[in-house]
């Protein structure tokens, strides 16, 4: 599973897209393609899995200028002219379900699912202000000032005790942000309810899996079905007891949850889920 870079854009890609559906993941702001690493055994067999660093985030490239969702969603689009795939499903977290709900918008024909993790949607403007403090704090002080307070709000308190060295694998991805591209990312997050007027959700068609955490407080379980309703073909599931990280500290049961959606399966009944068509 080794990385390729095109064009200033690291990736990796894991089967073949001339044999197996394409299945793109796209993670989160400040993070990197590697958090998806334990969801590929589980996917990989029935899919050609394609991850990418964002631009500004591991080896991608951080052009100058202001960002926006579409600057995003144009790296995807390079990458998948270059690996020669028309049709694909598309995966995203956080961030990343942001910059999914834009390419859908833009390219909905080419999707066959949209699966839209820990999205923030239709934030109050309270819930912007808490994120735009802690923008302020990254930008002054730099993304190491407020990893540890994010570490505390994505992971529950047991899974933080029992996996100490994964806590530190993420300090050190965030101590690598030493320039803007993090920054420019984030106030791209920050400013999310603007942007995403760009991109009308009634624009795709496509079947969607919206998923979030019972737990997670800064995309609420409410935002999460508000945005399953407003998507014209869209299914929920709320997590519980599951807080803003859950594709980490959940890898196996959300990469089933995602799975089962794709291949039409019906619920995964081991995942103590609740799953609903939203009303």
């Amino acid at each position: 599973m080794n990385k390729k870079v095109h064009q200033g854009s690291g990736y990796r890609l894991v089967g073949n897209p001339s044999t197996k559906p394409v299945l793109a993941l796209i993670h989160g702001v400040g993070l990197n393609q590697d958090m998806w690493l334990p969801w590929i055994p589980i996917l990989q067999p029935g899919f050609c899995v394609l991850t990418f660093d964002l631009l500004g985030h591991g080896q991608s490239r951080n052009p100058t200028g202001h960002r926006t969702a579409i600057d995003f969603a144009d790296q995807l689009h390079e990458l998948l002219a270059h690996l020669k795939v028309d049709r694909l499903a598309l995966a995203g977290f956080s961030l990343g379900a942001l910059i999914a709900q834009a390419f859908a918008a833009l390219h909905s024909s080419r999707l066959t699912h949209l699966v839209l993790l820990h999205s923030v949607y239709q934030r109050t403007e309270e819930q912007c202000q808490r994120v735009r403090e802690r923008y302020q704090i990254a930008r002054e002080q730099g993304p190491m000032a407020t990893v540890e307070l994010a570490i505390a709000r994505w992971f529950s308190e047991s899974y933080r005790a029992a996996n100490p060295e994964k806590m530190d694998q993420l300090r050190e991805i965030f101590s690598r942000h030493t320039d803007d591209g993090y920054l420019k990312a984030y106030y791209l997050f920050c400013n999310a309810e603007t942007e995403m007027q760009n991109y009308p959700l009634e624009q795709v068609n496509c079947p969607a899996l919206v998923i979030t955490g019972a737990d997670d407080a800064g995309s609420t379980a409410a935002m999460s079905e508000a945005l399953a309703r407003d998507l014209p073909n869209a299914e929920l599931i709320i997590n519980p007891r599951q807080r803003h990280m859950g594709p980490a500290e959940f890898a196996e049961m959300m990469a089933n949850q995602v799975l089962c959606f794709l291949t039409a399966n019906g619920q995964n009944q081991d995942a103590q889920t609740s799953m609903s068509k939203p009303t």
